[in-house]
C-alpha cells in the first residue's frame, strides 16, 4: 500500500514539474517566418508575431508592448539587421546568443538585388542584398531545420515533437513546391513586369523570365525618363502582365500602363491579410502563384 502511494506521489510530482516548465517565448519579426516557427512549435507552445501591422519592417517602431515582448523572448527571430531596419537600434542591444538571424545561415541562396547600375547612387542608401529569403521554397526548408536546432536547444524536453514538426512541414513544402511549379509551368516563359524587384527568390525558385523591373527596390523615385525607358521596354517585349505591392497608388499604375495593352495585379509579398498562423505561408505562396497565373495568362 505504501509502495503503491509513494509510485502515486512520485508520478504525480512529475506531472506537475513537466506542466510547471516555463513556456518557450519565441518572438518572430514577419508572417510568413512566424507562419513557419508556428508549424515547429506545433502542439508546444505559439510563436509571438512582431510586427503584426501593416507597417513596414523597413521604417518600423517598436510600441511598449512589443519591446516587452522582446525583453522576455528566449528566442528573436528575424531576416537581417538591414531588412527590419525600423527595429536595428533595438535589436543590436539584444544579447546575439537570444537571436536567430536568418541571413546570416550560411546554407541560404541569397541575391543581390538587380539593375542597381540603373540608380543614381543617391537614390539609395540600402545594403545590396535582397533578403526577401522567403519567397524561395528551398530557403524555407533550410531556415525551418535551422529553426528546429534551436528549438530544441532551448527547449530539449520537445525535441521529439519538434523533429515530428519538422518532418510534416517539410513534406507539405515539398508539396507546395510541387503545385506551384505545375500551375506556372504553361506561363513560365511569358513576359512580364514588376514595380519594384521584390519576386527574385520566387521567380528563379520557379523558373520564371527575368521582368522588367520598373524601380529595383521600394519607394525609388520613378523620374520621367525612367517611366518612358519601362514602357518602352514593356512595349517592344510584349510584355502582358504588371505586378506591383501593395504600396503602390493606382496613380503610379496607370502612368505605366496607359496606352499598353497589359495587365496589372497586386501581390503582397508578406500576407499581411493573411491570417497568422501555420498555414500562412502557404496560403501566402498559393496567393502570389494565382496572382501571377491570373496576369500571365
Amino acid at each position: 500500500m505504501i509502495r503503491c502511494l509513494l509510485v502515486g506521489l512520485i508520478f504525480f510530482i512529475s506531472i506537475n514539474t513537466v506542466s510547471a516548465q516555463p513556456a518557450t517565448n519565441v518572438v518572430v519579426s514577419i508572417r510568413p517566418i512566424h507562419s513557419i516557427v508556428s508549424a515547429l512549435m506545433e502542439g508546444v507552445s505559439e510563436p509571438r508575431l512582431l510586427l503584426d501591422s501593416n507597417d513596414s519592417a523597413h521604417t518600423f517602431h517598436l510600441k511598449p508592448s512589443q519591446l516587452k515582448l522582446l525583453s522576455n523572448a528566449d528566442l528573436l527571430i528575424t531576416i537581417g539587421d538591414s531588412f527590419e531596419s525600423g527595429l536595428s537600434k533595438v535589436i543590436r542591444n539584444i544579447d546575439q546568443n537570444y537571436r536567430l538571424n536568418l541571413s546570416e545561415i550560411k546554407e541560404l541562396q541569397i541575391y543581390d538585388f538587380r539593375d542597381h547600375n540603373e540608380i543614381e547612387h543617391d537614390e539609395h542608401d540600402e545594403h545590396d542584398k535582397d533578403l526577401h529569403l522567403w519567397l524561395d521554397v528551398g530557403n524555407v526548408q533550410i531556415i525551418a531545420e535551422k529553426i528546429k536546432q534551436r528549438l530544441i536547444e532551448i527547449n530539449p524536453s520537445n525535441k521529439e515533437k519538434y523533429n515530428t514538426n519538422y518532418l510534416e512541414l517539410k513534406s507539405k513544402l515539398n508539396q507546395l513546391e510541387e503545385k506551384i511549379q505545375f500551375q506556372l509551368e504553361p506561363i513560365k516563359s511569358t513576359p512580364f513586369a514588376i514595380y519594384a524587384d521584390i519576386l527574385q527568390y520566387f521567380e528563379k525558385n520557379f523558373d520564371l523570365n527575368k521582368p522588367v523591373i520598373i524601380a529595383p527596390y521600394h519607394g525609388a523615385r520613378l523620374s520621367i525618363n525612367r517611366v518612358i525607358k519601362a514602357k518602352n521596354k514593356m512595349k517592344n517585349q510584349k510584355t502582358r502582365c504588371l505586378i506591383y505591392g501593395s504600396e503602390n497608388t493606382s496613380k503610379q499604375i496607370n502612368v505605366l500602363t496607359e496606352g499598353l495593352d497589359i495587365k496589372a495585379h497586386s501581390v503582397d509579398i508578406l500576407g499581411v491579410k493573411l491570417e497568422p498562423g501555420s498555414e500562412q505561408y502557404f496560403d501566402l505562396m498559393k496567393e502570389i502563384s494565382n496572382q501571377l497565373a491570373s496576369c500571365l495568362e
